[in-house]
């Protein structure tokens, strides 16, 4: 079915003035009666452009001397296809089902959303797609949902030189149904990475603080929906300095088992020889202590709140090779990402 597109206009709650948003529809609205744990997966692609020259890409991806072709844009998506179903088997337990949300960091452009939703079954797919504008950026960060999208916002932000970073998206979607409404608030992010600026930790700490601010807004004026903070934050737990008051996955008790039994690694991203948990899914946790997080705690009594029901790393193969993920090579069209999806299963407690 050819995907319908609604573009938006939405007030940049840190830029001055209207952005527009565009989100892209699969298949048409349904008031579907949503049952069961909500699950969700963030997943950094690694540099997913798509077969058309737009200027913005990295230069291998770009000019007459580079490797990237069409059929190897095509096998790429097939390829995240198959990861994407294989994160959803481990959270539902039940073949070809997807996970209800996934977050998708290091995309290009919303040609890749709909190309990627095309090639999905008919039966099971993702009716919504939040996919702000990249700007002068390379890629940007999408949010793919089962559920529908009752509000989503773009909340971009500005160096001390003017320069943009890439925004925090937030979304409101509705896990029940539009009868009996069960909100929950997703904040997407993909923070300034390490490499190639001495200043990158202030940046990233700039990004910090907009994202607490945006939750403390969050808790006041909607304490009774429930969030959820996942991306590629492209920094360890050690070294936030607002964040580490929430509940975070990485901390759950049957993750920690298994990382330290071998069965799972530990993080989702290597780098000169040892794992980093760079990528992370923190959350709205229970005040009576829910899933280990009574630590972390920092919203109000009678609040919303999210129970963790099982956390993973996705470690297996193709997408690991000898104990690491097989990262992208353009050269010679293998590969999947240099980092490994996250998957999240959880109920939305009152």
């Amino acid at each position: 079915m050819k995907l319908k597109r609604l573009l938006v206009p939405l007030f940049a709650c840190i830029a001055a003035g209207v952005i527009f948003l565009q989100c892209t529809r699969c298949t048409p609205l349904t008031d579907t009666q949503f049952k069961g744990p909500v699950t969700l997966v963030t997943y950094n692609t690694q540099t997913f452009f798509d077969a058309v020259e737009d200027g913005t890409e990295f230069k291998e991806y770009k000019g007459s001397k580079s490797q990237w072709t069409e059929q190897k844009y095509r096998t790429r998506l097939e390829r995240l296809k198959h990861t994407v179903f294989a994160a959803g088997e481990k959270l539902t337990g039940k073949k070809d089902r997807l996970p209800d949300i996934v977050v998708l960091q290091e995309i290009e452009n919303d040609r890749v959303v709909e190309d990627f939703c095309k090639q999905l079954p008919s039966k099971e797919n993702y009716p919504y797609a939040v996919c702000p504008p990249a700007s002068k950026s390379a890629f940007t960060t999408v949010i793919l949902s089962k559920y529908p999208v009752e509000q989503f916002f773009v909340h971009r932000l500005y160096t001390d030189q003017k320069i943009s970073l890439r925004p925090l998206t937030e979304a409101v979607l509705n896990t029940g149904s539009k009868d009996k409404p069960q909100l929950l608030t997703v904040f997407a992010v993909h923070w300034k990475s390490k490499t190639g600026s001495s200043d990158s930790a202030a940046v990233r700490a700039l990004q910090e603080a907009q994202l607490m601010q945006k939750i403390r807004e969050h808790r006041e004026k909607n304490p009774q929906i429930p969030f959820v903070v996942c991306g590629d934050f492209n920094q360890t737990l050690e070294e936030f300095n607002q964040l580490d008051d929430l509940a975070v996955c990485w901390d759950g008790a049957d993750y920690r088992t298994e990382s330290e039994e071998g069965i799972q690694p530990d993080g989702s991203y290597y780098f000169k020889g040892s794992w980093e948990k760079i990528d992370h899914i923190f959350y709205e946790s229970g005040a009576d202590g829910s899933g280990d997080s009574d630590a972390f705690y920092t919203g109000n009594a009678g609040a919303a709140y999210i129970e963790p029901l099982l956390f993973f790393v996705l470690y297996e193969p193709p997408l690991i090779e000898d104990g690491k993920p097989v990262r992208y090579n353009v050269l010679n069209g293998e590969g999947y990402s240099d980092h490994l999806p996250l998957g999240f299963r959880f109920e939305i407690r009152d």
